[in-house]
């Protein structure tokens, strides 16, 4: 037979840890600084006269139209990013359909001080149709510019001339990398994929996680 003791004992044990599991439940979750959705009670306490409620987003009509001549109905992946007071899109343009990733597909940029009224800067950096007067920021670099998405580095330690980064590419070549000092200015950071495993059909979104300490990427594969 068991010391009745040491049972007492173990009972004691159990009922303190219990007792301090629900002390804890009673403490705030500490968030800190982070930005939180509110897409359940899990961070609510108490709703005194709200309620929670999933809005709508309301249409305020076009802010950008693809009608250049390298544009057309098929242009799409728009990426915005603010930088400073000025805000950044990325998007691909293509005339006609044809397979992802063919070299018809180019990178294009337009920015904006308000995010609705925007421009088409002429880079001159590429020639289209016999023309460099034109907002092309990627061409000739199929299939990275079918889905080309960049992002503003905000690792600590991120290096100068790779303040921005972007990836893009398809399930043939996986994910290619570029960079860039100034978000105009592009070059490949290597040749080899830096990610290979998905479809990459469509629009990869990759960030610094200063929460994680590393970079993450969200992108569409097949189960």
């Amino acid at each position: 037979m068991k010391n009745p003791k040491s049972i007492i004992v173990l009972l004691y044990m159990v009922f303190l840890s219990s007792f301090q599991l629900i002390a804890q439940s009673d403490q705030p979750v500490q968030i800190g600084n982070r930005r939180e959705l509110f897409v359940d009670r899990y961070l609510l306490d108490k709703m005194n006269n709200v309620s929670q409620r999933m809005h709508h987003p309301v249409n305020e009509g076009a802010v950008l139209n693809f009608d250049k001549p390298w544009e057309g109905n098929f242009s799409g992946y728009c990426t915005i990013i603010k930088d400073g007071n000025l805000y950044r899109m990325y998007y691909r343009g293509i005339r006609e359909a044809g397979r992802d990733g063919n070299d018809n597909e180019v990178t294009c940029y337009a920015e904006s001080k308000d995010g609705v009224n925007w421009t088409k800067p002429s880079l001159g950096i590429y020639t289209i149709d016999g023309t460099s007067a034109n907002n092309v920021i990627l061409a000739h670099a199929a299939p990275a510019t079918h889905n080309f998405s960049p992002f503003l580095d905000t690792n600590p330690e991120v290096k100068k001339g790779e303040r921005y980064k972007a990836v893009g590419g398809t399930d043939r070549s996986g994910l290619l990398a570029y960079i860039s000092e100034d978000g105009i200015h592009w070059k490949k950071k290597q040749e080899k994929a830096v990610f290979q495993t998905g479809v990459f059909d469509s629009q990869n979104v990759v960030f610094w996680s200063a929460r994680e300490g590393q970079y993450v990427c969200y992108f569409r594969t097949w189960s």
